[in-house]
């Protein structure tokens, strides 16, 4: 009885080291997760609600980080307007509105509800030309009677918040590229801030459209 109990021990831990060699090795054989290079983001993602102004079919995508209340974001929208107007089949802008100002979600809400009336363009153009006045009572739906939008639907728009979501989005989005700054333009792998001027926007197009030759 003592042998048989013996050999029952020394069976069990035979197959307690088996069965520990065999759990060791799987976890060698376990890769090591890292972090894959291919989920950090190096380069804007273009939402279909984000705004375009210009050709749609333009080659060269110009994308703007840029917020209503910021005043250098003002300052360069004449320059770009510039810009459409001197390559109005080469080059167009995509627009992510992001709140780098306090309380200034509203107007980008109020831009993107112009847009679903197709006439962002116009609205973005009011906006940047009445800065100092954004924080008047009733200054979005004002706007939008001076440009005849339907104010049912723009109202409607306006309280559902529904472009709220892309705003969190892009704000999301421009931190994970570390726009640091408002404007903030990405072209083709290049990327800088500030109201640049004309001319240096020129330069970097003109390399732009070399590259498509």
């Amino acid at each position: 009885m003592q042998k048989q109990s013996i050999l029952l021990f020394i069976f069990i831990i035979g197959g307690l080291i088996i069965l520990s060699v065999f759990i060791i090795s799987i976890i060698k054989e376990k890769p090591i997760k890292e972090n894959n290079k291919a989920d950090i983001l190096t380069e804007p993602i273009i939402y279909n609600e984000d705004s375009v102004l210009g050709n749609l079919t333009a080659p060269i995508t110009i994308i703007e980080f840029g917020d209503f209340k910021c005043s250098a974001c003002k300052k360069v929208a004449i320059t770009l307007e510039k810009i459409l107007e001197t390559y109005p089949n080469q080059v167009k802008i995509i627009w992510k509105g992001i709140p780098a100002k306090n309380k200034s979600e509203e107007a980008l809400i109020a831009s993107y509800c112009a847009q679903e009336q197709k006439q962002f363009l116009k609205y973005h153009n009011l906006l940047f030309a009445n800065q100092n006045n954004l924080d008047q009572e009733n200054f979005y739906i004002d706007l939008a009677q001076e440009i005849n939008l339907d104010l049912r639907k723009f109202n409607s728009c306006l309280n559902s918040q529904v472009f709220l979501d892309l705003i969190q989005k892009n704000t999301i989005q421009a931190q994970e590229l570390r726009v640091d700054a408002t404007p903030y333009f990405f072209v083709g792998k290049k990327s800088f801030s500030g109201a640049i001027s004309f001319e240096k926007f020129q330069i970097i197009i003109e390399e732009e459209i070399k590259k498509l030759k």
